[in-house]
């Protein structure tokens, strides 16, 4: 059987796309050879779009409580608005005020009274106790020592952490404190720039920009107030839990809960941790056992009551995914990667839907066009 001969238009397809592929692998070959002038303009992106991006979830958390107020008939929007301000700026404060006394009272105690007791415990009584016995024990403190590996891996890790701090605390520093100047005028001009931003796109897709957008901001707000609520829950029972089984340094322990759980799932097991140590090492207060069976239901809580009850199902997404998307936007964004990874990941979702949805009504309009015709 004789196939039929290349049509000279698909031939010409198939050239364009080739020449394509190869431009595209020429320019990151270019790309890569400029390897420092593409950090400094990352750099400076970044130096921009990460105060920018505070500012807009900021937004999203605070700007419903604005329309609610001017909903209730308060206004116009920079009274409303300075009103929802002075709240929040006055909330932070008073979390600070009253938190960070505590917290660091608690840290100087451990260092005080407990701490030379950890020391002394990993010196000594961790021989006895080691799992594997003494003599294997010995062997690998012997080897430890014989080869400086403790010394020589920080002498690495200092300097590598001095400059990623560096690197990450001078740009947080310079976006908050910039994010309340970006906020008060982000929260004042909201539909003036919701506006600006959908002129840009092009007139046959505004509608659907427009749909998508308002989709995202529900989506996200939402999973970031929840989120907010939630912390603050788990933290306080934490806290109380802890207290009532007369576990030292309750707060830390406490206020440690409510603050990973922004990590769906390894939070808990990462708050878990230091309780647990502590209790094992600890000559008194409760035993390791009841500490880890608090946790457990902490984790039973948090997942089976709190988060269906907070969150509502605003995200809906399978836990195999959110595990997924932690792994995947942790490798590429690190600790943010891994904070933002269930809202990214919803954000995703959200899209996907969008663009089914969009097709289900093409789909359905142009059936009724050829029915109608």
């Amino acid at each position: 059987m004789n196939r039929k001969p290349i049509s000279d238009e698909t031939l010409n397809r198939i050239i364009k796309y080739l020449v394509i592929i190869l431009l595209t692998f020429g320019v990151v070959l270019l790309a890569i050879q400029f390897d420092s002038f593409w950090n400094w303009i990352l750099s400076a992106i970044r130096a921009v779009i990460v105060p920018i991006s505070l500012a807009y979830l900021a937004a999203l958390i605070i700007f419903p409580l604005i329309k609610l107020l001017e909903k209730k008939g308060v206004g116009p929007r920079g009274f409303s608005l300075g009103i929802v301000f002075v709240l929040t700026v006055g909330l932070i404060f008073s979390a600070f005020y009253f938190l960070t006394p505590l917290l660091v009272q608690e840290i100087r105690n451990f260092f005080i009274e407990d701490f030379q007791t950890i020391i002394d415990y990993i010196n000594n009584d961790l021989r006895d106790e080691f799992i594997l016995g003494a003599d294997l024990y010995d062997q690998i403190f012997d080897y430890v020592n014989e080869t400086n590996i403790i010394s020589d891996t920080l002498d690495q890790m200092i300097p590598s952490l001095i400059t990623g701090l560096s690197n990450v605390l001078l740009p947080l520093f310079t976006s908050v404190a910039l994010l309340p100047i970006l906020l008060i005028y982000y929260l004042n001009d909201y539909e003036v720039i919701s506006e600006t931003i959908r002129t840009i796109i092009p007139a046959k897709h505004e509608k659907n920009a427009a749909e998508l957008g308002s989709r995202l901001n529900q989506t996200v707000g939402a999973y970031l107030r929840g989120q907010l609520i939630l912390m603050f829950a788990l933290g306080s029972v934490a806290t109380i839990v802890y207290r009532l089984i007369g576990l030292k340094y309750y707060f830390v322990f406490g206020f440690l809960a409510g603050v990973t759980n922004i990590i769906p799932y390894f939070g808990m097991i990462i708050a878990a941790v230091p309780p647990i140590i502590y209790s094992f090492i600890a000559s008194s207060g409760p035993g390791p056992l009841l500490v880890l069976m608090v946790n457990v239901v902490l984790q039973f809580f948090e997942g089976n009551i709190f988060q269906p009850l907070i969150m509502s199902h605003q995200l809906s997404i399978h836990p195999i995914v959110i595990i997924m998307s932690i792994l995947f936007f942790g490798s590429l964004f690190g600790p943010l990667g891994v904070i933002f990874a269930s809202p990214i990941a919803a954000s995703i979702r959200v899209i996907y839907r969008f663009i089914i949805d969009v097709r289900k009504a093409k789909t359905k309009q142009n059936v009724i066009e050829a029915t109608g015709s």
